[in-house]
């Protein structure tokens, strides 16, 4: 089966698991727990007239999985990058991720730069850290994709997801799971402790 790859990156608690969760209809829960390691989702979508297997790697924030989820960018169609715009840590740290996905990553993976938690800023704008203009001025200045988005928003992940699918070249789906994804399934096999509910089917 055909495979399309995305990896959501940024830092701990800025909205990565939850803006999954919306995109895939699940139940978004009110309070959570840092995402351990990696957890993988998978949704069936139609690209270039036929439907594929996206593959949607939920990657830890934490500075202790950085190499691991450096891994992750090799093989990878789709990134996205994502802050909290009211959280200036958290905008450093994409630009840093975005830094490494354009040394590492394949030069034809398709990149969003994401600022989440808009809602905050929405309903008291004296909480907003990051403004609109800021965070695509950076995204412009990389050629990029950018978005402000919050999970209450029933369109916002959807569009996101969408979007980028659609600006991938036509030969961006991988047919099989190459060696750098064998070496990261090995790595996990024999590390527990990086599991973390994957795999979900939707």
């Amino acid at each position: 089966m055909p495979v399309l790859k995305v990896i959501l990156l940024g830092d701990t608690n800025v909205g990565k698991t939850a803006f999954i969760d919306k995109y895939l209809k699940r139940e978004i829960k009110g309070e959570r727990t840092a995402t351990i390691g990696t957890a993988m989702s998978i949704k069936k979508v139609e690209f270039n007239n036929s439907s594929i297997d996206l593959h949607i790697w939920d990657t830890a924030g934490q500075e202790r999985y950085k190499s691991l989820t450096t891994l992750y960018y090799r093989s990878s169609n789709i990134a996205i990058i994502m802050y909290d715009v009211t959280d200036p840590v958290s905008f450093i740290r994409a630009k840093e991720y975005m830094n490494n996905i354009k040394i590492k990553a394949p030069s034809n993976i398709v990149i969003g730069f994401i600022g989440n938690k808009s809602d905050i800023a929405i309903e008291d704008p004296t909480k907003r850290a990051i403004p609109y203009s800021v965070g695509k001025e950076y995204a412009d200045i990389h050629d990029v994709f950018f978005a402000e988005t919050n999970v209450f928003n029933n369109n916002d992940a959807k569009c996101v997801f969408g979007t980028l699918i659609d600006a991938l070249p036509t030969d961006a789906i991988f047919f099989d799971k190459g060696e750098t994804d064998a070496l990261l399934d090995n790595i996990i096999e024999n590390n527990p402790h990086l599991k973390n509910d994957c795999c979900n089917i939707i």
